[in-house]
């Protein structure tokens, strides 16, 4: 199997700026590329994207002016950076949260290296502090905000699209504008998503919620501490057994509940298969394992061999190289 390698990057800019402005002028290419592959069959105007955008996430619209001041942008990136009807995210992922003796959210997101961001972003773009794993240029994959409410996402596995807003720009919305999983789950529940994906929240209440989003019906709310790639008790989708959705299910319960396993000893699971996998040449390669500490409003990040913490109250901006393979 051939070596991938990857760089990671944390980075500590409270406005979006130089370090951000430099990011974008160098995965700009690769971004315009994927939104001009989209289907036309949901293709609204950027009049109609920006419209959806006041509608549903107001209180963000003003960074979006931000962006697109900065970049100068043309229709294409403007429209791209709405996030509105974009092309559907396909990742693995397991996420699941242990409550016994101290609250956890621990994901593991499985990708490709070449079409990770591998950025880390501190910020403070409105009121509040948020750090979070980047993606589609200002989305958020996982992460926490100053509140200490952590937010976590999967794919659905469902081939179905529809009208709606990709998800990570609605992570984003939730740590900016959100303090509790309550908070949260209203966001979830009134903003409009593309496609199939599962939301777990945690906050530093212990408040618990895992939703399962589509397009095509309303939010379905549950109390699950976990998901990974299905919805509902049995879906076999293709995707659902491509990614061993059910093992790795079946796997995570019994982990939650075995009266032996300690916190680390749960987290280190995540790095063993079935949760753990090196299916990189496919897209579904573990790339980096994810702890959230709400209480001490903390993290940290495992890849390949290397291990980074930060927390708000210490965030250490650096570039390291990671390998996959």
């Amino acid at each position: 199997m051939a070596v991938l390698q990857k760089k990671i990057s944390y980075v500590d800019e409270p406005s979006p700026g130089k370090k951000w402005l430099d990011f974008y002028q160098h995965v700009k290419p690769d971004y315009r590329n994927w939104f001009l592959k989209k289907s036309t069959y949901h293709s609204p105007s950027l009049e109609e994207s920006k419209v959806a955008f006041q509608e549903y996430m107001p209180k963000l619209y003003p960074m979006w002016i931000q962006l697109c001041d900065l970049i100068q942008a043309d229709e294409v990136m403007a429209h791209l950076l709405t996030l509105y009807c974009p092309p559907r995210y396909v990742h693995g992922c397991s996420q699941a949260i242990w409550s016994r003796d101290v609250s956890v959210l621990v994901r593991n997101y499985d990708y490709s290296p070449k079409l990770f961001e591998g950025r880390i972003l501190k910020s403070k773009w409105f009121d509040t502090e948020v750090i979070a794993v980047t993606d589609s240029l200002w989305g958020v994959l996982d992460g926490m905000n100053e509140h200490g409410l952590c937010v976590s996402l999967t794919f659905g596995g469902s081939d179905v699209e529809g009208k709606g807003f990709g998800v990570p720009l609605v992570l984003r919305y939730i740590l900016e504008f959100c303090k509790t999983t309550d908070d949260a789950i209203q966001i979830l529940k009134s903003v409009p998503i593309n496609a199939t994906y599962n939301v777990t929240l945690l906050d530093a209440l212990n408040e618990i919620a895992t939703l399962e989003l589509s397009p095509i019906s309303p939010p379905k709310v549950t109390f699950k501490p976990f998901a990974v790639n299905h919805q509902g008790d049995f879906n076999l989708s293709n995707y659902a057994l491509f990614s061993n959705s059910y093992e790795r299910e079946k796997v995570l319960l019994e982990r939650l509940y075995d009266p032996l396993m300690t916190v680390e000893s749960f987290i280190e699971s995540f790095e063993y298969a079935p949760l753990y996998s090196n299916n990189y040449a496919q897209h579904f390669g573990t790339l980096y394992s994810a702890i959230y500490n709400p209480y001490l409003k903390a993290m940290e990040f495992r890849w390949p061999y290397q291990k980074v913490y930060q927390s708000f109250e210490r965030f250490v901006e650096q570039d390291m190289v990671v390998y996959y393979g």
